[in-house]
């Protein structure tokens, strides 16, 4: 079994080709967006958020790679052997099969984490499955705005950070540049425009309604 791999002596070569074979795919989303052939893009993405390959790496991303793995969502389901995420793998195909418009994701669970001054951030936590149904449509979805992004944003973006930002800065003060700007966007993410995100997936009309729900999936306290 390929999960099984996923923790045996083989597992680096395994990966490697799961994620290989995922990249393969992204390029061709990359290149069709870059030349304009939008509807063959969207096939490839399509093609690409219900395969079984992007599956598997969207639940290795949630519950082996990422920082929050342990950390269970309103349902209190945690996912941590090869067994219960072969399950969740399994879970989210019939999903996927069943239809992405059937498909409905719980509410996020909140908490407070302290910040540098001294302040409580709100952080929204879904369930594993809601993680990595975002995770799979994010490897879909992610190529092809890569091929629309400037290139001079960095955040949130794959092989991107603060480090190309600062060597971006550095080349502009070498050409004697007279300003550089420093701003912060108070509250961005809880009071960004969810209208205007939608507007920037028009001509993604199958992926509206999904982005849509996660946006409006709202949020539980967390109780003690």
């Amino acid at each position: 079994m390929l999960w099984q791999g996923g923790i045996g002596t083989n597992s680096a070569f395994i990966w490697g080709k799961v994620r290989q074979l995922v990249f393969n795919l992204q390029k061709r989303i990359y290149k069709a967006a870059k030349s304009g052939r939008y509807r063959k893009a969207k096939s490839l993405m399509y093609l690409l958020q219900n395969s079984y390959y992007a599956t598997l790496l969207a639940v290795r991303t949630v519950t082996t790679e990422n920082k929050g793995k342990r950390t269970a969502g309103v349902d209190r389901v945690k996912v941590n052997t090869p067994r219960q995420k072969m399950a969740l793998v399994k879970d989210m195909l019939d999903t996927i099969q069943s239809g992405w418009d059937k498909y409905r994701p719980m509410p996020a669970k909140r908490i407070y984490i302290p910040k540098a001054n001294g302040k409580l951030r709100p952080l929204g936590i879904p369930t594993i499955k809601d993680r990595a149904m975002q995770a799979v449509t994010k490897i879909a979805l992610e190529p092809y705005y890569e091929a629309k992004f400037e290139s001079c944003s960095y955040g949130f973006r794959p092989a991107m950070g603060c480090h190309d930002a600062i060597d971006k800065i550095a080349g502009a003060l070498l050409k004697k540049q007279k300003w550089i700007l420093d701003a912060d966007i108070k509250g961005c993410f809880d009071n960004i425009d969810h209208k205007f995100l939608a507007s920037q997936l028009l001509p993604l009309q199958h992926w509206r309604p999904i982005v849509k729900r996660w946006l409006k999936a709202g949020y539980m306290e967390k109780s003690d």
